[in-house]
């Protein structure tokens, strides 16, 4: 069978597919035979042989122009070495330097034949003891810095935990992030929360929240732990400013699930420098050092406005 010479793991045999650069390196490759690749997180065999329910068609592994590994698509289950000890992967990205940026306990495809319940239902609870609290959940995928540092955490929807926060213990959806000192930057509200902020108290809660990754989220925080933005679909602003005042508040939008029913489309609203951004369609910026903001509860946040709550888990 077809091999590819590889300058830092050798040849590689079995290739059934080769993406070139433009300078004649290999990109990526798909494999019909067994080959084990040294990394320094452990040896690691990449998938091979054709697709099947859960197996993902394409390449099994990628590589930096440079010629270190990218990515790797495991054939099966490993258990690699990390900043938090040996966890099981199906799945790596990786920086260059080698340290992993990604992992992916699951890799399975979801399609019409393999539901995202199948691929749930083999993920294992992982235990975790962090700064931020100790708990156990199913994960989708862990984010590393490149000093190996936990950045992110994303859980499987079905999954909530209870970590801690500048706010007090906050319950989880989808997940978090991390400073790289272990300091929260950033979590998704599993219920709406009220966070403490430089105009008082809002409540944050994103009911559009999708989880693809948790490296960004409703509530972030700086890293002295005062609140940098949050996501509101519950409170309007009081703007009393020098040239007059202005209330906003989320708009009404068609519902996802009827659109003939409107519901609160949640907002942003940014701090930084004495100054305070609500982002909608359009942004609003205050100075907060000559005008005065009062929070106001316009939505009940114990009401689900979205209607058909059986068919629906965006409220966590």
């Amino acid at each position: 069978m077809p091999t590819c010479q590889t300058e830092n793991y050798g040849p590689l045999a079995g290739v059934t597919y080769l993406e070139t650069y433009t300078d004649g390196s290999p990109k990526g490759c798909a494999f019909d035979e067994p080959n084990t690749i040294n990394t320094p997180v452990g040896m690691l065999i990449p998938h091979y042989g054709p697709a099947n329910l859960r197996n993902r068609e394409g390449l099994a592994l990628e590589f930096f122009k440079s010629g270190q590994i990218k990515s790797i698509d495991l054939e099966n289950a490993t258990e690699v070495i990390t900043s938090l000890g040996n966890l099981s992967a199906e799945r790596i990205s990786f920086y260059e330097n080698g340290r992993i940026h990604r992992l992916f306990p699951l890799n399975g495809r979801i399609n019409g034949y393999w539901t995202e319940h199948d691929e749930y239902t083999l993920a294992k609870p992982m235990a975790f003891d962090l700064a931020v609290g100790a708990f156990s959940a199913k994960v989708v995928s862990l984010c590393f810095y490149e000093s190996g540092a936990l950045k992110s955490l994303t859980m499987w929807p079905q999954e909530t935990i209870e970590i801690n926060s500048p706010d007090g213990l906050v319950k989880v959806r989808y997940g978090f992030s991390l400073y790289e000192n272990g300091i929260l930057k950033s979590f998704e509200p599993a219920l709406p929360e009220p966070i403490v902020t430089p105009i008082g108290i809002v409540i944050a809660y994103d009911s559009n929240a999708h989880g693809i990754n948790c490296d960004e989220n409703s509530v972030n925080y700086s890293p002295a732990g005062k609140v940098r933005s949050l996501i509101t679909g519950n409170n309007g602003l009081m703007i009393t400013a020098p040239e007059g005042k202005q209330f906003v508040q989320p708009l009404m939008k068609p519902g996802t699930l009827d659109p003939e029913v409107l519901v609160p489309e949640p907002m942003t609203i940014v701090f930084s420098d004495g100054k305070m951004e609500i982002i909608q369609d359009n942004i609003v910026t205050v100075d907060l050092k000559t005008a005065t903001v009062r929070s106001i509860l316009v939505h009940d946040p114990m009401k689900k406005s979205c209607g058909d709550c059986s068919s629906c888990s965006s409220c966590g």
